[in-house]
């Protein structure tokens, strides 16, 4: 008999993240980064530290290799990819593959961010990224999504989708908590205005946007289809995997979540999805940067258990 070195639940988290990996008979050793991007009205209201409808600037520093993305991508041999679905700027780059919609949404606050037809070309964009990445045949695949003013419109999102008061999913984001009240004021007026069909994906996401979020769930809906697991990043693309939900409710048996930010909305969403985060590492940063660690410690625990 082989004998067992290694100490029962003596490595912790890591053994729960090989469980998961373990039902879908995942090698973990083939990942990589796919990322969505665009521009947000809402940013002009100021609630984040970013120049409003300048993500890509944010884009670039991925490019450059100046993010703690790409930095640590590179560290371990690891490719992203960025989708241009709503960036104001046009970027030429091996890195950036274009497929704009339209240059930023509209300020929800003011109107509605999106026409329906915008919303489904979002969405038909991240289906069709599925399509062209499944032929690399990753092991797993990570998410996340580049966006000044993201967290809030994720918020605006949340809160339809779920029906809960706005202070209950409201964080700071890129800023400090002192844009949180004005946060919850800003979703509490434009919902009142709005008036968006809880049950409609389509209606809620023309409402608040943004596009690389439309794109996103477009993206997650075809998770349970392709059976590969989707390692999520943060609070954003976890709203998306909760809209993606409503589309295909098999969708949150293909979901890994790394990790917690600190927005209290986070972990109320996990819960709707049925999920539980295996790490957290008080990480309040987007762009890819969580789900890049949860795939290398995807590696790490199929590694220690193999």
């Amino acid at each position: 008999m082989k004998q067992q070195l290694m100490p029962y639940k003596g490595l912790g988290q890591f053994e729960k993240l090989y469980d998961l990996l373990k039902k879908y008979n995942n090698p973990a050793r083939k990942y990589g980064l796919i990322l969505f991007a665009g521009d947000n009205g809402i940013s002009y209201e100021h609630t984040t530290i970013y120049p409003p409808m300048n993500s890509s600037a944010i884009v670039k520093d991925h490019i450059e290799g100046r993010s703690p993305t790409s930095r640590f991508l590179e560290r371990i041999g690891r490719q992203e990819l960025i989708i241009d679905v709503g960036l104001c700027d046009y970027i030429k780059s091996e890195k950036v593959l274009e497929r704009k919609i339209r240059k930023g949404t509209e300020n929800f606050l003011r109107g509605n961010a999106l026409s329906q037809a915008e919303v489904m070309g979002a969405i038909d964009v991240g289906k069709l990224i599925w399509e062209q990445s499944s032929c690399l045949n990753l092991d797993i695949i990570g998410i996340g999504e580049i966006g000044s003013g993201n967290t809030l419109c994720a918020a605006a999102l949340a809160c339809t989708a779920t029906g809960l008061h706005p202070r209950e999913l409201v964080g700071r984001g890129s800023a400090d908590n002192k844009v949180i009240g004005k946060k919850i004021d800003i979703i509490h007026r434009a919902i009142c205005q709005r008036c968006p069909d809880q049950n409609n994906v389509i209606d809620i996401l023309a409402r608040f946007g943004g596009l690389e979020i439309a794109a996103l769930t477009g993206f997650l809906s075809r998770t349970a289809e392709y059976r590969v697991p989707v390692m999520l990043d943060g609070y954003v693309t976890a709203v998306a995997a909760l809209l993606a939900s409503m589309l295909d409710s098999r969708i949150a048996e293909y979901l890994i979540a790394p990790g917690l930010s600190d927005n209290t909305g986070h972990v109320l969403v996990l819960n709707r999805l049925g999920l539980e985060a295996i790490l957290d590492l008080d990480i309040n940063y987007g762009e890819g940067f969580i789900a890049t660690i949860g795939m290398f410690f995807s590696e790490l625990a199929v590694s220690f258990f193999s």
